[in-house]
């Protein structure tokens, strides 16, 4: 289901590859595609340029209607022509790496970055680059070994040495450490490496930068089978394997969780006996959230006595993880249509003229069908059947592997603990019992103890 009207501009004419401009009588801009979900105001921030500037150059009527793949003349940039577009810097990727792989000129990624350090730049990090469809990424890797020297690195491989040293920025064969990952291009899928540990193929983060009241997939793909563990945003990470030897983990950012650094750790016993630790930064982003009006309730329904209680009791409902994993597929908006809403994920609340210390953990979905049904939004097993304060009747499904779904307010449950749900099950009524202002389901997901958008889980499939 479309929950996104796209608006669409003309595209702006453009050139394909980025070179250096010469002077001539009419100014030459490079060309930005943009990115998601981006805004006029982040690109002019990360291109160090102003919104008015943009607007001028562009003649843009309204910024609003500003939407994905929009091409833009970028004012500020001398010296530059042609395509630009955003690349985000990769798990264990630094900006010596991120440039090698791409091949990418180092000085000129760092002039259109405005780059002062590569200590700048994090994983999650979004830079400018060019766009260069005939240059080939260097797809293959190898990490050098003690005593080993870049001869003998090329022989093995059967690469020419000097290929190997112009692509790894090398002045020559005997500037490297043992340790350090060589980049080189290969038709062999089987020559990756990751720079995490060399008995790994790939660690990846779907997707980064990390944004509050997201579901973050992280995925491990070894040559060896693993044991895994680690922790995001000071959170544990639990892994679960998938075949041939790949690993994945799910992990609910908080949607208060403070935007900026934040910690990534990963370790690792392979079934040789070797063993591996790796700490990163990660970029964590706003969701930018909106605040929902004022919202007047019964004391005890926001009374710490009440609700801490009742907090402590819905986790250690979720709190404990079942290793199968019963969905497949995305999950489905669990009323029947039309569908309307009465408030999104992530706004922030004020209960009884508090401050905006609270945040809306769900979506509630209004009365707006002839039917009054709740459905399963996805099969699992019902952990708990009740009446709470403040959810009111509730029901909550484990779906398996730490997600769990919760169904509030309702008027009647149609089952109880122990049962096994189908997706589509019918499972209660629309109500208005517990914490409301009037009749509404409100239903909402964790992932690994954290509340995360249900918009995302109804559009996409995990992991």
């Amino acid at each position: 289901m479309k929950r996104v009207i796209i608006f669409c501009l003309a595209c702006l004419i453009g050139v394909a590859i980025v070179h250096p401009a010469y002077a001539q009588d009419t100014p030459t801009y490079p060309i930005y595609i943009v990115q998601p979900g981006e805004t006029l105001t982040q690109i002019a921030i990360k291109l160090n340029v102003s919104v008015e500037e943009i607007i001028q150059i562009n003649n843009i009527a309204n910024p609003d209607l500003i939407t994905e793949g929009t091409r833009l003349f970028i004012p500020g940039l001398e010296g530059i022509s042609g395509v630009l577009t955003a690349k985000t810097v990769g798990l264990g990727e630094t900006l010596s790496s991120f440039v090698k792989i791409s091949r990418f000129d180092f000085n000129f990624v760092k002039k259109l970055n405005h780059l002062t350090s590569p200590n700048e730049v994090y994983a999650g990090s979004s830079l400018i680059v060019p766009i260069d469809e005939e240059q080939e990424i260097l797809n293959s890797s190898i990490q050098l070994q003690s005593g080993q020297s870049i001869l003998e690195v090329a022989l093995l491989q059967q690469l020419n040495i000097w290929e190997l040293i112009e692509a790894n920025r090398l002045d020559s064969g005997f500037i490297y450490l043992p340790g350090d990952i060589l980049f080189f291009r290969s038709n062999q899928t089987d020559q990756v490496v990751s720079p995490i540990s060399p008995l790994l193929n790939s660690v990846t983060v779907e997707k980064l930068p990390l944004k509050q009241g997201a579901t973050v997939v992280l995925k491990v793909v070894s040559k060896l089978p693993v044991n895994l563990s680690g922790s995001l945003n000071n959170l544990p990470l639990k892994f679960f394997s998938s075949e041939n030897e790949s690993y994945y983990a799910l992990q609910g950012i908080h949607a208060m969780a403070e935007p900026g650094l934040t910690d990534f750790e990963l370790q690792g016993t392979f079934e040789n006996g070797q063993l591996f630790t790796f700490d990163q930064k990660l970029l964590l982003e706003s969701g930018r959230y909106a605040k929902d009006p004022p919202i007047n309730v019964k004391d005890a329904t926001i009374d710490p006595a009440v609700t801490i209680p009742e907090d402590d009791f819905v986790r250690s409902l979720i709190n404990n993880v079942t290793p199968q994993k019963y969905w497949t597929g995305p999950f489905i908006d669990p009323v029947d249509p039309p569908l309307c809403y009465k408030s999104v994920f992530g706004s922030r609340r004020s209960y009884n003229n508090s401050d905006y210390i609270y945040f809306h953990t769900g979506l509630d979905y209004g009365v707006c069908a002839p039917s009054l049904n709740i459905y399963a939004a996805a099969p699992g097993k019902v952990v708990f059947a009740g009446l709470l304060t403040v959810r009111g009747n509730t029901v909550y499904i484990d779906h398996g592997q730490g997600v769990f779904s919760g169904y509030f307010h309702q008027a009647e449950i149609k089952v109880k603990e122990g049962d096994v749900v189908e997706q589509g099950q019918l499972i209660g009524l629309i109500g208005a019992t517990g914490r409301v202002t009037g009749p509404h389901l409100h239903f909402e997901i964790w992932v690994n103890g954290v509340q995360v958008n249900p918009v995302d889980w109804l559009e996409n499939t995990y992991p």
